[in-house]
């Protein structure tokens, strides 16, 4: 079918009738019309009333089966319908935290998502487990650790593996780990460096110890900081010594981080040539932790 134009300056106005789509009206310059072939300047792909095409990339369509009116062509604007992406479920939509992620969506279950603690373009964004039950949710998994050797707790040679990037003593020997795990038995730890971007509240989990909540007070575990904090127990995992505090204290050790009462409640030792990673119930920096436990681990998280 030949189209004939008298100017290349004709405006011709498109107005975009398909359901469920946004209603528009946009204006666009004709450049040429030659034997039916109609060239126009258009920034997004437009199908023309019936089955006509044109895209930024080919700039032309056969038209077929339109409707003129007034000068004015009516057509259908090909746009896909926007899909809500939730947040920390992609890259591009990632949040600074788990924390940040509840306030978006507090419906949101325990599992992996996407975080970005520093903003910005989310380059740089990564996968995090986040805990959205305990305590009210809002945590992000920072460490997942085993033992060396649970079997024979109290020997020297038993230690926490992997470790975080912590400042200890360089003999500290058991494995550093820089890899964020992704659930409660991959045993890595995020860079120790960006814990403090999270959040200062932590929760430290163990199937052979309880569960505790501490808040920083003049002592802080993301801050490296000496002193007074305040836990109390979230989960009880054992019935031994019930009614025991919890900690008090916290201590960046030489060779990994405390957290005691009067003694030891955990210790997070990381030396297989002396002392042993005390998992006390008792507060008393004892064995009273829970035995034969299949695939014994803890966990560590920030909010």
């Amino acid at each position: 079918m030949a189209f004939s134009l008298k100017s290349k300056k004709t405006l011709f106005s498109l107005m975009k009738i398909l359901f469920g789509m946004e209603r528009s009206t946009v204006y666009f310059p004709v450049l040429e019309c030659v034997q039916g072939k109609l060239f126009v300047k258009v920034q997004v792909s437009w199908k023309m009333k019936g089955r006509v095409r044109y895209t930024e990339k080919h700039e032309r369509c056969i038209l077929t089966g339109f409707l003129q009116q007034q000068g004015c062509i009516y057509v259908e604007k090909v746009v896909p319908a926007k899909t809500f992406i939730s947040p920390g479920t992609t890259q591009s939509s990632a949040v600074p935290s788990c924390q940040a992620l509840v306030s978006q969506s507090p419906s949101l279950s325990s599992g992996v998502y996407w975080i970005d603690p520093d903003g910005g373009s989310q380059a740089n964004a990564f996968k995090a487990y986040c805990d959205m039950d305990t305590d009210g949710g809002d945590w992000t998994l920072v460490w997942s650790y085993t033992f060396t050797n649970y079997g024979d707790f109290m020997d020297k040679s038993n230690a926490i593996t992997p470790r975080p990037n912590w400042q200890v003593d360089p003999n500290a020997n058991v494995p550093i780990s820089t890899t964020l795990p992704l659930n409660e038995t991959d045993y890595n730890a995020m860079n120790f460096s960006q814990w403090k971007h999270l959040g200062r509240q932590v929760l430290i989990k163990s199937n052979i110890n309880n569960w505790l909540v501490c808040h920083p007070g003049t002592g802080s575990l993301v801050d490296w900081q000496r002193g007074n904090v305040s836990c109390q127990i979230v989960k009880r995992v054992t019935d031994t010594c019930k009614e025991r505090p919890a900690p008090s204290t916290f201590n960046p050790s030489r060779y990994g981080p405390i957290f005691s009462t009067t003694q030891l409640y955990y210790y997070f030792d990381c030396y297989t040539q002396d002392y042993w990673p005390t998992h006390d119930p008792c507060g008393s920096g004892q064995s009273n932790h829970v035995t034969n436990v299949v695939n014994p681990h803890g966990n560590i998280f920030i909010r």
